[in-house]
């Protein structure tokens, strides 16, 4: 179950591009980017380059041709300046620094902060008043959830603490006039840890999108999946007429979209749901087997491909075909969608009850989404709601 290293490994530039954008905010008003007129990738650009340039000794710029440092170079050198040791992949470095903060800056805080602080992670009173304690019972509790919930422990109040004390340094004016021009560490560590929570939070969201024409038997589909009823089981077509999201009851970040389509409804929703639907992980389309691939169903699934994003193209509803013409009904439906057949599943969701009383082709479903949410390097964690027999399947 351990996760592949993309996001791990992404260079803050890339991380910043898979965030929501207002999730930025923070971090444009710490690096005073102007963020006016600029697209979600332009601005991921622009906020990379400036923190980059606020860990660069300006000077030893001039012989990289007036470029800022390599992120990774930035990062090590502030692991240095803190005495801590770099880890093999940018999470562990940041998370690393991050640690360190949180217990040199625990004793800072006034007994009130560390009790908000210490109830927001589910632990109870006493406190310990020292840091590096402090860290290890939030370590125990939290476990695999360890990194992600330390990274929320900056904010607010831990990044308005000053920066970690650095090696105190006696030397001549000609030398100091040169570490003038190094990094600001005051920006860069509060920018490095606001780095590390949107690294943890790109590492733990899932965001799944279930799209299909009316009556594909979506909402059947997100109560079979993901046990959340939406009381909207209804056959009359048209019934989910806008998008929902919803967050899983038990998980940290994980959400649910449905969706009736694409084209119909990106016009129409606002723009926190816009960037949502931007930033969805896999998509699961629908297609009734009542009504066929039509020249929607193709529209739909198409825009959902161009994405970029994983799509599992599901008939639902096969129990209603007879099982003579399933096969070539399927191969049919497949063939019009342009579906590869590894992301091509039948299924019943909520199957004639006389045909059977539980979902039909559940865990193949749920065993593809598994293994594309591996892929993509989200945390184990945060999708331990699929069944063990689907997460034995793909191990």
């Amino acid at each position: 179950m351990a996760r592949p290293p993309q996001l791990a490994h992404a260079s803050v530039e890339e991380l910043l591009r898979r965030c929501h954008r207002k999730e930025l905010d923070h971090l444009i008003a710490l690096l005073g980017v102007d963020a006016r007129g600029k697209g979600q990738r332009d601005l991921s650009v622009a906020l990379g380059r400036k923190l980059r340039w606020v860990g660069t000794h300006k000077l030893k710029a001039i012989f990289r041709g007036f470029k800022p440092a390599p992120y990774r170079q930035v990062l090590h050198e502030l692991a240095a300046r803190v005495k801590v040791k770099p880890g093999v992949t940018f999470e562990e470095t940041e998370q690393a620094i991050l640690e360190k903060h949180l217990a040199e800056s625990w004793a800072q805080l006034s007994d009130e902060a560390r009790l908000q602080l210490w109830s927001e992670q589910g632990l109870r009173p006493p406190v310990p008043k020292i840091g590096e304690k402090a860290l290890d019972l939030v370590k125990d509790h939290l476990g695999e959830q360890a990194s992600f919930g330390l990274s929320t422990l900056t904010l607010p109040g831990l990044l308005a603490l000053a920066v970690l004390p650095l090696n105190p340094i006696s030397i001549p004016a000609l030398i100091l006039a040169w570490l003038y021009a190094g990094p600001n560490d005051r920006i860069l560590l509060p920018a490095i840890l606001e780095v590390s929570r949107l690294r943890q939070l790109v590492l733990h969201r899932v965001t799944i999108g279930v799209v299909g024409s009316p009556s594909s038997g979506k909402d059947a589909a997100i109560k079979a999946l993901f046990g959340i009823d939406h009381g909207n089981i209804d056959p009359v077509a048209g019934s989910t007429r806008e998008v929902a999201i919803t967050r899983l009851p038990n998980a940290t970040a994980t959400y649910v979209i449905n969706t009736p389509g694409l084209g119909d409804v990106v016009e129409s929703v606002t723009e926190e749901a816009k960037q949502i639907l931007d930033h969805i992980d896999l998509y699961l389309y629908l297609v009734n087997a009542q009504g066929g691939v039509q020249a929607r169903e193709k529209s739909d699934y198409t825009a959902c491909v161009r994405s970029g994003r994983p799509v599992l193209a599901v008939v639902n509803k096969v129990d209603t075909l007879r099982e003579k013409d399933r096969e070539r009904y399927l191969a049919d439906a497949r063939k019009k969608l342009g579906a590869p057949k590894q992301d091509f599943l039948a299924a019943a969701f909520d199957p004639l009850p006389q045909l059977s009383e539980t979902p039909i082709g559940l865990d193949g479903v749920k065993t593809w989404l598994l293994q594309r949410l591996l892929e993509a390097g989200k945390s184990s964690h945060e999708i331990a709601w699929l069944e063990p027999e689907a997460v034995e399947v793909s191990a």
